[in-house]
């Protein structure tokens, strides 16, 4: 073989290289990047600043290797470029979560939803995201209680309702959730008025879960005075719910002005167990109108909607409320579902159920289990290909024209025509004749040195 045929060899297999390396920077699965590979991601990322392949890569190293404040600020830069890079929402997320900082894991969670195009990694986001909601309600719970003395200083949040779920005081312990379910209807209710700023049920009931209070407990002026303080909240609704012989349900409730430890507003309704929506109508109204809000008329007639008419599916709607505030998020799925059969109207049911599903699949996995799960089932592109011409020009520089380059000038000239390669260039790599015709060839033009 020439030194030119040899040499042209050369640089026609590196040219396919070259090409191949511009189709694609490779992918490799997140579960192989391992803390070891931490020293080589780090090398390539001063190489490569910008290349967002190599950071997630590196913060998915870092996050392995529990070292998650190293894995944020890298995850942030990725997640803030590229929103849509599933791999390093999730991980931002639980790097977040592992820090204690659940509004980010949340941000983290809420962001990629919006914009996934994975399907397994929107729903592993969702799960997160609902649990991550959760987590945070329990810690602000935590942190305001070791805060307590000085939130007890500071202003209520003017306009700013909580609700407190009721306690029941009847004998008939079936109807004992109703409690749960009374005080979302006037959270709901109450939320319609624009002028109030009303906090979820569930932050209400972080509170009470970290304060340990006991159902009598949560009827005490005191109590209401305490946990509209830790959730600086101007008014705190309490109250109690109960039967009453001849099939009679009774109602009693109040409004606690946390400014001034003053009750601010009472409503009492009593009237038969089947219109339990009537009487929660009628002690929403009462209660905007001794606090002295003026309703609109679409807002009076938003208040006057009922979510269900059946008391049986209100019921299982309560359970579900009550299974949720316990941690059961699967007796709590159960329970909303039969809501939801009951009455296929029943819409908060039917939301309350999708919530309940996602909240048990969550719950039942740790961040490690999770974590595992998008790692088998997940790929992050390589890095960043170089470019064509660096290719080309690595290659050319393999190279080197020799004597066996230079041909005859057949008209007797020196001049410098150049030799080409047609048919089969390396018949010696692959064993094949030299006369055989390339298909797509590439003609390599070597120059006689000048």
């Amino acid at each position: 073989m020439t030194p030119a045929l040899r040499g042209n060899r050369v640089l026609r297999f590196a040219l396919v290289v070259a090409c191949g390396a511009c189709a694609t920077g490779g992918t490799i699965r997140v579960s192989d990047v391992t803390p070891e590979s931490i020293p080589s991601l780090e090398a390539q990322r001063s190489q490569h600043p910008q290349d967002d392949n190599t950071l997630t890569r590196l913060g998915v190293a870092y996050f392995k290797a529990g070292r998650f404040q190293d894995a944020r600020p890298v995850l942030d830069t990725v997640v803030a470029r590229e929103p849509a890079n599933g791999v390093a929402a999730i991980y931002l997320g639980m790097t977040a979560e592992q820090l204690g900082d659940f509004g980010a894991a949340r941000t983290a969670y809420q962001h990629y939803v919006a914009v996934a195009t994975d399907a397994g990694l929107k729903r592993t986001a969702q799960q997160r995201l609902a649990l991550a909601s959760r987590n945070e309600m329990e810690y602000q719970a935590r942190q305001a209680l070791a805060s307590e003395t000085t939130l007890a200083a500071m202003p209520p949040e003017s306009n700013t309702v909580a609700v407190m779920p009721f306690q029941y005081t009847g004998s008939d312990s079936t109807l004992e959730p109703l409690g749960r379910g009374m005080a979302q209807l006037l959270v709901t209710d109450l939320a319609k008025s624009r002028q109030l700023r009303v906090l979820e049920r569930e932050r209400m009931q972080a509170i009470v879960d970290e304060l340990h209070l006991s159902d009598s407990q949560r009827v005490a002026p005191a109590t209401a005075l305490r946990s509209g303080r830790l959730l600086r909240a101007a008014e705190v609704v309490q109250g109690a719910i109960g039967s009453q012989p001849g099939n009679q349900l009774q109602v009693n409730a109040e409004v606690v002005d946390v400014g001034n430890s003053g009750i601010k507003a009472q409503a009492q309704r009593r009237d038969l167990l089947e219109r339990v929506f009537d009487i929660e109508k009628q002690v929403a109204f009462t209660l905007f109108a001794n606090l002295g809000i003026q309703l609109s008329p679409a807002e009076r007639e938003a208040i006057n909607q009922r979510p269900t008419q059946n008391l049986q599916a209100f019921l299982a709607y309560s359970r579900g409320l009550e299974a949720e505030d316990n941690g059961d998020f699967g007796a709590a799925q159960t329970d909303f579902n039969q809501a939801a059969t009951i009455d296929p109207g029943f819409r908060a049911a039917a939301a309350s159920a999708a919530s309940a599903t996602t909240l048990s699949a969550a719950s039942q996995q740790t961040v490690n289990q999770v974590e595992a799960t998008v790692s088998q089932s997940t790929t992050i592109g390589g890095p960043a290909p170089a470019p064509l011409n660096d290719a080309l020009q690595q290659a050319t520089n393999t190279v080197a024209p020799s004597n066996g380059a230079e041909t005859s000038n057949q008209n007797g000239g020196g001049g410098t025509t150049p030799t080409t390669l047609r048919g089969n260039p390396i018949p010696d790599a692959t064993g094949t004749s030299g006369g055989q015709q390339a298909t797509g060839s590439v003609v390599i033009i070597i120059k006689r040195p000048s």
